[in-house]
């Protein structure tokens, strides 16, 4: 199991991702969140994802647009679940994740 948080500072929504991968293969998923845009979005999704969904991005179900609707093209919760399933898979490294501890985007002033 592995477990990420988006923290949506700018919109202040929080959303803790959480992916397992199971015998078969597949990838549970469970999302958590104050968002509602990321609540339809889970629901667009479902709660498996096949290993294609986070290896492949123009055959993911995760990135497709017809998915993806009720998310602003700035959101990251995409990428946070791309990023659990990555750790669920031992395609990241959990030691490197635990030491660094987090990813952060800085919005810098202009000039």
């Amino acid at each position: 199991m592995a477990t990420v948080t988006v923290d949506m500072r700018f919109c202040d929504k929080k959303s803790r991702i959480t992916v397992t991968q199971r015998e078969d293969g597949d990838l549970d998923l469970r999302i958590e969140t104050d968002c509602e845009s990321v609540r339809s979005y889970y629901k667009n999704l479902g709660d498996t994802l096949s290993i294609d969904d986070v290896t492949d991005k123009e055959g993911s179900r995760v990135f497709d647009t017809k998915v993806t609707e009720p998310l602003t093209m700035t959101c990251m919760t995409p990428l946070g679940i791309v990023n659990a399933a990555w750790l669920e898979l031992g395609m990241l490294s959990r030691s490197r994740a635990d030491k660094v501890g987090e990813n952060t985007m800085i919005f810098h002033r202009d000039g």
